[in-house]
């Protein structure tokens, strides 16, 4: 089995025969499966043809909570492997600047991978190569190094992270979008 395929993990399990005690259910990952019936074929398996289903846990993937659309879990799995992002960066992204309705991730995606511009070490880091670029666009060369040595790098930092997205990541980097 390929790895990738078992890139996000989503342990579904049969509600009323848990409530009694037994722990009826398995875990699915849903990029093993060519189409959403497939996947709810396999769940209804693991579930043993459940009339409730909830999802007790999931592994490399978002938390959707214990009763999500499973064609949402299906196609958010398709539409984050697609992606040009880190999953970590698309989530973080989408807690910070919407609402956790995860739903909606999958139509926002295509934003986020718009207004990404890059991770850095820090947003001073970022604003630092932003200003030398626009000193060397704008600044004569020969007046650029006194311009160099005077400007106020710190308080262009400052002043410029109020236009951006700034997410901290857990790699202790930022991930930067326009705004």
């Amino acid at each position: 089995m390929d790895n990738d395929k078992k890139k996000y993990g989503v342990y579904f399990a049969n509600l009323a025969e848990y409530n009694n005690g037994n722990m009826i259910g398995d875990w699915l990952y849903p990029l093993e499966y060519k189409t959403f019936e497939d996947f709810v074929t396999a769940i209804k398996k693991v579930t043993k043809n459940a009339d409730e289903i909830a999802v007790h846990d999931y592994d490399n993937f978002v938390d959707m909570g214990e009763y999500p659309s499973h064609e949402s879990i299906y196609n958010l799995a398709h539409a984050l492997v697609e992606s040009s992002l880190k999953d970590e960066i698309i989530i973080k992204y989408f807690n910070d600047f919407y609402s956790n309705d995860y739903e909606d991730l999958i139509d926002e995606i295509k934003n986020i991978e718009d207004n990404f511009i890059n991770e850095y070490d820090s947003f001073k880091e970022y604003a630092d190569e932003f200003a030398d670029e626009e000193i060397c666009c704008q600044i004569p060369k020969e007046a650029r190094q006194f311009v160099f040595n005077n400007f106020d790098y710190d308080g262009y930092a400052r002043t410029l992270e109020y236009d951006y997205h700034v997410i901290d990541l857990d790699n202790y980097k930022v991930a930067i979008f326009h705004t």
